[in-house]
């Protein structure tokens, strides 16, 4: 897996220079490829209020079997979440269901945040209040890059083996929304895909077989060991 030298991620790191991590406008470059690839998962931006001015913090939920992967992102956003910010839980997906652990991971609202809040969400005017609804911003192809699409395979990739094609669970954004990301990656990477139509009227991504080897080629140094599956790649740290 390659690493980045972005910043050195040490909880030994004094305070003030978590202050000034803190500070900034923006995320540092390679922590902002990874908050993109995130956001178009699994992962949301929470405002602390509904006002349009207010600040945001991030919140992404795993399954327990993939805390390897919770645990790296939370090292990687050391400087934003708080000992508080990890939590876990036992949760029912129905009513007769097991109870399944989970984790989350929560980090201090922030300024910072508020920026790709803004990329990443419009609000929505209901009963005079307003709901923000996440999209994807109509400039992902000059925000897109191989560690974002990483992260967000590393969330929402699936590889299927009789078929041999990726998916990208893109289910919860507009047939429009997708098209988009599709192009991106065309243009930006040359890996062809096609909209898949499932229920309810959603659509997810399909990275066609004679493009798989181009996509793991491009993202595989860049996902963490355990996730490597969702590409198709074997790997011995497999959760």
């Amino acid at each position: 897996m390659k690493m980045n030298n972005d910043l050195k991620f040490d909880k030994n790191t004094p305070l003030n220079y978590n202050n000034k991590i803190r500070n900034q406008e923006k995320l540092p470059a390679f922590l902002e490829q990874v908050l993109i690839g995130i956001l178009l998962g699994d992962g949301h931006l929470q405002k602390s209020s509904s006002g349009l001015k207010a600040n945001a913090r991030l919140k992404i939920t795993f399954a327990e079997r993939y805390k390897p992967l919770a645990f790296y992102i939370s090292g990687l956003f050391c400087y934003f979440i708080n000992p508080k910010g990890i939590c876990f839980s036992k949760v029912k997906s129905g009513k007769d269901s097991k109870l399944y652990g989970r984790v989350s991971l929560t980090t201090v609202s922030n300024p910072l945040f508020k920026f790709y809040h803004e990329l990443f969400y419009n609000p929505v005017y209901l009963n005079n209040k307003i709901k923000y609804i996440k999209i994807i911003p109509l400039n992902i192809e000059e925000l897109l890059t191989e560690v974002s699409l990483a992260f967000l395979l590393a969330g929402d990739g699936n590889y299927n083996k009789i078929k041999k094609v990726i998916r990208i669970c893109t289910n919860s954004f507009t047939k429009e929304e997708v098209s988009l990301l599709s192009k991106a990656m065309f243009n930006k990477f040359g890996i062809e895909t096609r909209l898949e139509h499932t229920k309810n009227n959603q659509y997810i991504l399909i990275v066609r077989t004679s493009q798989v080897p181009k996509l793991q080629n491009l993202v595989k140094e860049h996902m963490h060991p355990s996730m490597l599956y969702r590409i198709g790649i074997p790997s011995t740290k497999q959760i």
